[in-house]
């Protein structure tokens, strides 16, 4: 983006390719970070009924969330993967990645569609893997978030 800017203002010298590829990392860094927040025990909670209960209702709420978390992960896992064929495939079933349209037209579309299926299988798999330690009593381990608030 820097590059971009000046080329642009100082050089009166736009590109096109940067910001595409600037938008395609980002779009590549924001998938990947569901599984990392995952498998980190960081994604978002609501904890207003899970901390007035005591460990056992805990670990039913455990598996109950880590069962609809991974037929959630399942379903999008699915859709990801006719969006991912379809764009990677033209309607005769061949190979053909969907590019972007642009003057310089690189197959990024068909690159994050890809990247994003990969990262939601991933998210399946974890989901998969926390539901099966639910069903063997063990819960996943609480993260202090205050540590690092100032």
């Amino acid at each position: 983006s820097v590059y971009e800017v000046i080329m642009r203002y100082a050089f009166a010298s736009p590109t096109s390719w940067v910001h595409e590829t600037v938008v395609m990392l980002v779009a590549v860094s924001f998938a990947f970070a569901g599984p990392a927040a995952l498998a980190g025990n960081r994604h978002i909670r609501v904890k207003v009924l899970y901390d007035s209960v005591g460990p056992t209702v805990r670990l039913w709420l455990d598996r109950f969330n880590d069962l609809v978390a991974f037929l959630f992960c399942l379903g999008m896992t699915y859709a990801a993967f006719t969006m991912f064929w379809d764009a990677s495939h033209n309607p005769l079933g061949e190979w053909q990645l969907e590019r972007s349209g642009t003057s310089w037209n690189p197959p990024f579309p068909a690159l994050v569609k890809g990247v994003i299926m990969v990262a939601l299988a991933i998210m399946c798999l974890q989901t998969l893997l926390h539901f099966v330690q639910s069903l063997r009593g063990k819960r996943a381990p609480e993260v202090d978030d205050t540590e690092n608030t100032v």
